[in-house]
């Protein structure tokens, strides 16, 4: 008999409790399986400067959240870059990890200066929550050099040529690549440069401005770049008088 009221007696308890945990449930903050009420932002790789064609050197890191700020795992998340100049992130798409964040590495495109991408919430909803994220671009090391003025031109002796020696430094993807040193030497003649190193502008250009020697005939001058293709690039002169 004792046995039989503790059974009753322990339902009820079970059914009072599972009661009162109902009532309660309208308190809770549980997220809706279509995403409706979840945020998402960046917390980590935000606004980075890398180099073209190159990965990011911290992995873009987006967190989803439920009211209260509770993190929400299990969720995917798109990754999407704004243009194909900005590059490309990988995964497109992946799930939140147990603490609510979403990873992604970012390789930047091939063009320099400022990039931009989206991460977005994969969800049932006609606007789904997004955020955005921002990188800077620099051109990538030197990899070749040319003449951007006339290899050759006519000259007199002792004179300065019309037009000033220019070359160009671009990386691999052809950008213009600032801040390079150009080494300038006369090789053949008595002339002289206005310097014997330039350092190349923001449009990738050096330049330097030749006197001729008083050689009758072809005179020289190169530029070079160690380790470029393309150098050294030979600048001649013809002097005839």
């Amino acid at each position: 008999m004792m046995t039989r009221m503790t059974l009753r007696g322990l339902r009820l308890l079970l059914a009072a409790t599972a009661a009162a945990s109902l009532a309660c449930g309208e308190n809770l903050a549980l997220p809706d399986s279509s995403g409706a009420g979840l945020e998402l932002a960046v917390v980590g790789g935000n606004a980075q400067t890398g180099t073209v064609g190159e990965p990011l050197a911290q992995p873009l890191v987006v967190k989803v959240t439920a009211e209260g700020g509770q993190p929400v795992s299990g969720r995917k998340v798109a990754f999407l870059a704004a243009t194909s100049e900005s590059g490309s992130l990988a995964p497109d798409t992946t799930e939140t990890n147990d603490r609510g964040e979403a990873v992604a590495q970012w390789v930047l495109g091939t063009v320099p200066g400022a990039q931009s991408g989206e991460a977005r919430l994969v969800a049932d909803l006609e606007t789904p929550p997004t955020t955005q994220f921002q990188a800077s671009a620099a051109a990538a090391a030197p990899d070749t050099i040319r003449a951007m003025s006339p290899l050759n031109q006519p000259g007199d002796r002792g004179e300065q040529l019309e037009d000033p020696l220019v070359v160009q430094v671009a990386d691999r993807f052809g950008n213009p690549v600032p801040g390079v040193t150009i080494l300038w030497a006369v090789t053949v003649g008595e002339g002289e440069l206005s310097q014997e190193q330039t350092a190349t502008g923001a449009d990738g250009t050096a330049s330097v401005t030749w006197e001729l020697g008083g050689r009758i005939g072809v005179q020289r001058v190169i530029a070079s770049l160690e380790g470029a293709t393309g150098s050294p690039v030979t600048f001649s002169a013809t002097v005839l008088f």
